[in-house]
């Protein structure tokens, strides 16, 4: 029944009829990853920001406000420092994996997932409104 909904909702985002590939797998897999890990730590981020607004100056509480904000920010660079490096160590272990775990192969894969699930065409993004389409924003800035 979910699949039925699914696909009724949006064809695009599931296909199976289309034979995917290990490497595609692996790399959608890597994308779902690190979306999911930087919304969380964008909530992390959040949460301990209302700690530590309603700590009220308080030692005991301001603490943990603090490191949950420390620990999401050290996940997320993690994670960044992870998608640089795993792929070197892989070619230099012999693994060729930089061809699908390439951070700009993720990062794509990223954009494109969020594209399909959200409804929208990334390349189409207006940066600046009014711009008649394009994403550049105006030479001189006057009219921001």
């Amino acid at each position: 029944m979910l699949y039925e909904i699914a696909l009724a909702a949006n064809p695009a985002v599931f296909d199976p009829s289309q034979a995917y590939e290990l490497s595609d797998l692996i790399r959608v897999a890597v994308a779902v990853v690190v979306l999911g890990s930087g919304a969380l730590s964008v909530l992390f981020i959040i949460w301990g920001g209302v700690m530590l607004i309603l700590s009220g100056g308080k030692d005991d509480k301001v603490k943990p406000a603090v490191n949950s904000i420390r620990y999401a920010v050290v996940g997320v660079i993690i994670i960044i420092i992870s998608l640089f490096v795993v792929p070197r160590v892989g070619d230099l272990l012999g693994l060729n994996v930089s061809q699908y775990l390439a951070p700009g192969a993720v990062f794509e894969t990223i954009q494109e997932l969020s594209g399909r699930l959200f409804g929208h065409n990334s390349n189409n993004i207006n940066i600046a409104p009014g711009s008649g389409g394009g994403s550049e924003l105006p030479a001189d800035f006057s009219d921001l």
